[in-house]
């Protein structure tokens, strides 16, 4: 049987306290049992409006909800989609981060787990677009680095990239959530006695062997560079 028009979708008025949240709570449950599905177009606000019974900024208060939730594809001039699910679900595990913070270590060590195997993937796939714009980006830091300028965005910047270069979407989504937590400790690394140039060399060894695909060797080079993050942070931390 296909999915449901739009008419037929099971909507129903809900009580006005947190209102945004049973709109949120129901349009998930339509997704979840399938009469919404990957690619579907939802109903205008006018008609959601008129359907939930609530006003139009309840509306949009819950479509900007599960937008920040990946659950919706909002579209200029077309209107807004119902997203694919296992974008959602690693838009969601971005948001349970964020949310959970975790301790330093726990930040660290997820690092470990995840962006050696991503240097790996980037080494096979990347393109030299891709390499290219990993040496603009190692350029930047060199120059930063001789004004003695930290290089906390472009740092940022240069592991995203590798995240791309490794072309899964999913990937990249979590190194995106792991690295917006992790500024403060980037900060502090950056700004630890030779941090800076510890930091590039281990960006240079990482780019040199995305750039051979030599996926060994960038599984080496990252593992090796997050442990010497994880050395200078801790240095910067311990009491004279």
């Amino acid at each position: 049987m296909g999915p449901r028009g739009r008419d037929e979708l099971d909507i129903r008025p809900v009580a006005r306290t947190r209102a945004h949240e049973e709109v949120v709570r129901q349009l998930q449950d339509l997704m979840r049992r399938g009469d919404l599905r990957p690619g579907d177009r939802l109903p205008s606000e006018r008609e959601l409006s008129a359907r939930f019974a609530v006003s139009r900024a309840t509306i949009r208060q819950a479509l900007e909800a599960l937008d920040h939730n990946g659950l919706i594809d909002r579209r200029v001039g077309e209107g807004t989609f119902a997203a694919d699910s296992s974008a959602a679900s690693v838009t969601s595990l971005v948001t349970a981060l964020r949310l959970a913070q975790g301790s330093l270590t726990d930040q660290l060590e997820l690092r470990q787990l995840v962006e050696p195997q991503v240097a790996r993937l980037a080494a096979l796939r990347a393109d030299a677009d891709d390499v290219e714009a990993l040496r603009r980006l190692v350029d930047r830091q060199e120059a930063s680095t001789a004004r003695g300028v930290p290089f906390v965005d472009d740092d940022s910047a240069f592991h995203l990239a590798i995240a791309r270069a490794a072309s899964n979407d999913l990937l990249t989504k979590m190194v995106e959530g792991i690295h917006e937590l992790l500024r403060a400790s980037r900060e502090r690394s950056l700004h630890a006695p030779g941090g800076m140039r510890r930091s590039l060399d281990g960006h240079h060894r990482i780019l040199d062997a995305i750039a051979r695909r030599d996926d060994e060797g960038a599984y080496e080079a990252m593992h090796a560079h997050l442990l010497d993050v994880q050395r200078l942070i801790l240095e910067s931390t311990e009491p004279p």
